[in-house]
């Protein structure tokens, strides 16, 4: 039988993102990216200034499968919204594109937003940027490094953790500049100190 086309059944599976099953929420994404990808990604983003949590969260999850579809929709969302909770869900999404598709290619705006992001008013924005950014990847590295040694403590220690896993000289280099440095926070210290001891356990490990 060939997929439903219609605009009544694509209202219907709108209706079913606000359902509180999140197996129904996720059959209902999946199929309108294969079938209504279209005619789905302008209403997914409209759905990000709902009032209804349940509805904005599914359609964070919804466009994080739209992947390349949504990057720069997203961007464009991000630099157009004046309010922070919306700004945080187009953050999210772009977390949840990374996260489905590694290594996928961010294109320069959609890099731009999230650089943006890092300076938002709101800290629930600039900290869900740097959440976001280590899942993007190397292509993020020049970023998150920048943050790691920036003067936003809670970004900071974010970006630490973010980068904790990475073998990158980069990072091990940006690591021991930050243990060894008298002005570098005490809780980025710390996170640090944490991070290149699980970096030394795991070698030894390997040995």
């Amino acid at each position: 039988m060939a997929p439903a086309t219609s605009t009544g059944s694509l209202d219907q599976l709108f209706d079913d993102l606000g359902h509180p099953n999140p197996y129904v929420q996720t059959e209902a994404f999946l199929e309108m990216v294969r079938h209504h990808a279209d005619a789905a990604l302008p209403r997914l983003l409209l759905l990000l200034d709902h009032q209804d949590v349940v509805r904005r969260r599914a359609a964070v999850r919804a466009l994080g499968v739209f992947a390349d579809r949504a990057m720069l929709p997203l961007a464009a969302k991000f630099h157009a919204s004046s309010d922070a909770t919306v700004r945080a869900s187009c953050v999210k999404a772009y977390a949840q594109i990374a996260s489905n598709r590694p290594g996928i290619a961010v294109p320069a705006e959609a890099m731009a937003a999230l650089e943006a992001a890092l300076h938002d008013d709101s800290p629930v924005v600039a900290i869900t940027a740097v959440m976001a950014l280590g899942q993007v990847g190397s292509q993020a590295l020049p970023l998150l490094l920048q943050v790691c040694r920036g003067k936003n403590e809670a970004q900071a220690v974010a970006a630490v953790t973010a980068l904790a896993g990475s073998d990158h000289p980069d990072v091990a280099a940006c690591f021991l500049e930050l243990s060894t440095a008298e002005t570098t926070d005490p809780y980025v210290l710390e996170t640090v100190m944490s991070s290149l001891a699980r970096v030394a356990d795991l070698r030894l490990r390997q040995a």
